[in-house]
């Protein structure tokens, strides 16, 4: 193959092979496009690592009645912790995509991985709720899941080009698994051996998953001529950056909602007089459903576009929990988180979709952070403020209503400026 100057940019050594001078591309990326059989593996080991990241971030919520008697305190002390943890996840995420695209993902990764399961083991020795702060807000948060979304997804799509909607789908997908199985699993372990117990056994089994999971981004992702030259120009269009800011402010208008929710439906449950386990399910079904909607949205969005899956996305979410708001049975309930999930699911790898689509993929690390950190800064403030709502009201039907309102803001955000997306 003749090499011509201008191509320098798109070329990458191949890690384990001498380039005697000349740059070679990485196997996959050829005039075929980059995809290839360890891109699909890559996908399924990120499943593995979002699944296990996500499970750690949720089990503050998952735990929090158990926590609250711990320490005698209401629902907010122990919901601000959550709010730290996803916090602490935007920041992190932040710092660590800029270091992606200058280092590469495979410290970072590996760093996380030893970063979520010392948290997890933090959080099963703290004596007051300061060390839940630190094991939860700093490690899991902030380094763990940090790295474990935003970036992550990022290191994902540089790996695919024919179907990147769907890659950045499935590495956001581990919220429905792991938001499926890893809930019940802990409140029964909570009940059966003690929460401190039941978070000491998760560090070990995140420890051993997520470390020979990371070993797999030693490989460096091949780089299309098409990626490395994309225009520089773009960035400074007005028009460009106003609709980044339109998806960022919906974004974080949805995310609130969602995770009041999120951060408070098993304690809802609780309250209701379902026995925990069952409360649990309701998180379950919840996250559940987004693994469903979450992959639909990556393919939806090839047909459709990508801003009619949002819209439609959105609708849904808004439905779930105005649904939630007024629902008194435990059937109603559990139609209600599904839907929420359905939506939640299929949102959010579209926002990052559209923020990646702005910029040269060169710099999908950052801008999928600075879309993310949208959408951490404002679950965490769902989290907590569901947890304060609760105790001034001292239920959750109007922490619920107001979520309703939320989500509803989020939706009106974005018909009012679909024609700026060149949808009619």
């Amino acid at each position: 193959m003749k090499w011509l100057p201008e191509l320098d940019m798109a070329r990458r050594i191949e890690p384990g092979r001498p380039a005697g001078g000349i740059m070679a591309v990485a196997p996959c990326a050829m005039d075929r496009g980059v995809e290839c059989a360890y891109s699909w593996w890559l996908a399924a080991l990120v499943l593995v690592i979002s699944s296990i990241s996500f499970g750690a971030v949720s089990a503050v919520p998952v735990l929090l009645k158990p926590l609250a008697r711990e320490w005698n305190t209401g629902a907010a002390s122990i919901a601000w912790v959550h709010m730290s943890t996803l916090v602490g996840a935007g920041l992190g995420s932040l710092v660590l995509g800029r270091m992606m695209d200058r280092w590469g993902f495979f410290p970072i990764a590996l760093t996380a991985s030893v970063a979520t399961a010392c948290g997890l083991f933090l959080a099963s020795r703290a004596s007051g709720i300061l060390t839940l702060h630190l094991a939860c807000g700093v490690l899991i948060g902030g380094v763990g899941q940090g790295a474990f979304f935003s970036p992550l997804t990022a290191a994902l799509s540089r790996w695919f080009d024919r179907h990147r909607a769907l890659a950045m789908a499935i590495g956001t997908s581990g919220q429905g698994v792991g938001g499926f199985f890893i809930p019940p699993l802990l409140r029964l372990g909570a009940d059966r051996i003690g929460w401190r117990t039941t978070l000491e056994l998760y560090a070990g089994v995140a420890l051993a998953l997520l470390v020979p999971c990371a070993l797999a981004f030693r490989r460096a992702p091949p780089v299309t001529i098409a990626a490395a030259s994309a225009p520089a120009a773009e960035q400074r269009n007005g028009e460009h950056w106003h609709r980044f800011w339109t998806l960022g402010l919906a974004l974080a208008l949805t995310s609130l909602a969602t995770f009041v929710v999120i951060g408070h439906v098993v304690a809802f449950g609780e309250e209701r007089g379902f026995a925990p386990v069952v409360a649990a399910s309701l998180m379950s079904g919840l996250l559940g459903a987004t693994l469903f909607s979450r992959l639909l949205a990556g393919w939806l969005a090839r047909h459709w576009g990508g801003f009619r899956v949002l819209l439609v996305a959105s609708a849904i979410h808004l439905t779930g929990i105005g649904l939630l708001a007024v629902s008194q049975g435990y059937p109603a309930l559990v139609a209600a988180s599904a839907l929420i999930g359905l939506g939640f699911g299929g949102y959010l790898p579209i926002y990052a979709l559209l923020a990646s689509d702005m910029f040269p993929a060169s710099e999908s690390g950052r801008r999928i952070a600075e879309m993310y950190f949208f959408a951490f800064v404002a679950a965490g403030l769902g989290s907590g403020g569901g947890g304060w709502m609760h105790d001034v009201s001292g239920g959750y039907a109007m922490t619920f209503r107001c979520a309703a309102l939320m989500a509803c803001a989020g939706m009106l955000i974005l018909v009012a400026k679909r024609k700026r997306f060149d949808v009619p």
